[in-house]
C-alpha cells in the first residue's frame, strides 16, 4: 500500500504507474475508448424501461 498525503493506493496493475514531482516517462503509451450512447426517442408519452445496448467492435 502506498500513502501520499491523503491519497492511498492499494493496487497498481501492469499498465499503471505512480509518478510524483517533475518527471518524464518514456516508452509508455495510453489508449482509451469510450463507447456510450442512447440514440433518439421520438413521439409523445414514451417510456423507457430495462434499456440494453450492444457495442460491436470494428477492426
Amino acid at each position: 500500500m502506498i500513502k501520499f498525503g491523503s491519497l492511498t493506493i492499494s493496487n497498481i496493475q501492469n499498465a499503471s504507474g505512480l509518478f510524483v514531482g517533475t518527471n518524464l516517462q518514456s516508452g509508455r503509451k495510453s489508449h482509451t475508448v469510450i463507447n456510450e450512447g442512447f440514440g433518439t426517442i421520438k413521439g409523445k408519452k414514451n417510456n423507457i424501461k430495462g434499456n440494453a445496448g450492444v457495442m460491436k467492435k470494428r477492426s
